[in-house]
């Protein structure tokens, strides 16, 4: 078979160049420490690394997404655990209240921390985190939680709706509660009813906070018990239904400690009723928690030292008191919640990091290149390219005119 000297050089310079790529490819290679280059060096493993990164850095957000999530329950822990340390120090207040051994003076100073701890409570309900965002304005993070209107009422902002974040592919957990549910959204007295004493008994008549044990169907109105006495001069009391005008009970003859019970319902009036005082239960509506402690500042204030006014004034207290229990009981139970979240984020972001490192592992397996092994084949290759030269100049000498 004939060879041209034109195929012999272009057969020589096509392996030349074939040797150079193949070192070029391994310099590549050592110089990025990665075995595949390109999807065309092993399409296999090019397909399992690229769905291993998406995998890492997935992970690696649901671990960011934890931090944020870990971070914004502890604010509102520490927040939670503020406003029960508040509420503890106002029940305080108030059963030192109940106890009738303060003068005017004593009064006011009581009336002046009361309005100290308000204003730390809305202060603590516009927790801002470390964005300037309303930790429990719902959505609305930049607006203010709550505020105060023209008429000094307290007024919720935000929305009821609740942020949330992924920390792992199956969960999600809530940043922060909204302080519609928090701070709003609370019944008053017992949960079930509140009673309450007319602002015009002239007695020293007292109600209790009473319970309920029907369903919530049964307590379909507000009632009165009102008082009076008969030709024998005994102190009766009537229940009738504020907007039935139904007799619930007729007239019954009352002593101090009798049980006053109906649908549901039983209290007591304690104290000396007189004919006349009047003592209304209510089904419970949400009160917020703002209210409660001003109801307590006003009662305070108004106050008025005889009989009749101190009987008003400790059936106002033990209403604050007892509303004040709900919302403790509240506070208590978004605190449980929270320390809950708190557990699923570590949990969660403990899992993420085992996948985390068990993926990463996996991927340099795939990904990363055995530097031993490059390392010789670069060197054989360079011994293979200079062989390659060699020849190449040898033949490329070859003349039939040399030896003739």
């Amino acid at each position: 078979m004939r060879i041209s000297t034109s195929q012999i050089t272009s057969a020589g310079v096509r392996e030349m160049l074939l040797r150079q790529a193949e070192i070029q490819h391994t310099q590549l290679q050592l110089a990025t420490q990665q075995r595949v280059l390109t999807p065309s060096d092993d399409p296999v493993a090019a397909t399992a690394i690229s769905a291993l990164e998406s995998e890492i850095e997935q992970l690696e957000q649901f671990n960011v997404n934890s931090d944020a999530a870990k971070a914004s329950n502890e604010l509102e822990e520490s927040v939670l655990s503020s406003v029960t340390n508040i509420f503890f120090r106002v029940k305080e207040l108030m059963v030192s209240l109940g106890n009738g051994v303060y003068d005017e003076q004593d009064l006011d100073s009581i009336s002046i921390e009361l309005q100290e701890r308000l204003k730390e409570l809305v202060g603590l309900a516009n927790t801002q985190n470390a964005n300037g965002e309303y930790l429990f304005s719902g959505s609305l993070v930049d607006v203010k939680t709550v505020t105060r209107d023209i008429g000094g009422s307290f007024v919720y902002n935000g929305d009821q709706s609740q942020r949330f974040l992924r920390v792992s592919s199956g969960v999600v957990v809530p940043t922060s509660d909204h302080g519609f549910d928090l701070f709003v959204d609370i019944k008053n007295g017992n949960g079930k009813f509140v009673t309450s004493a007319d602002a015009a008994n002239t007695g020293t008549g007292l109600i209790d906070p009473g319970s309920y044990q029907a369903p919530p169907n049964f307590l379909t109105e507000p009632y009165t018990i009102a008082f009076s006495v008969d030709v024998n001069g005994d102190t009766n009391y009537t229940v009738t239904g504020d907007i039935s005008g139904a007799t619930i009970i007729p007239a019954t003859v009352w002593q101090e400690g009798d049980e006053i019970t109906f649908n549901g319902i039983t209290t007591e009036v304690n104290g000396t009723p007189l004919a006349g005082d009047q003592f209304g239960i209510a089904p419970s509506t949400s009160e917020n928690i703002f209210s409660n402690i001003q109801l307590a500042i006003d009662s305070i204030t108004s106050f008025q030292d005889t009989e009749a006014g101190r009987a008003l004034f400790y059936n106002a207290i033990t209403g604050v008191q007892e509303t004040l229990d709900r919302n403790m009981e509240n506070i208590d139970l978004h605190r449980g919640k929270v320390g809950a979240q708190l557990n699923v984020v570590e949990s969660e972001f403990e899992s993420n990091l085992f996948l985390l490192v068990t993926s990463q592992s996996s991927l340099s397996e795939i990904k990363d290149l055995d530097v031993v092994e490059a390392s010789t084949r670069f060197s054989q290759q360079l011994v293979v390219l200079e062989a390659a030269q060699a020849s190449f100049v040898r033949v490329q000498g070859l003349n039939l005119f040399n030896f003739l």
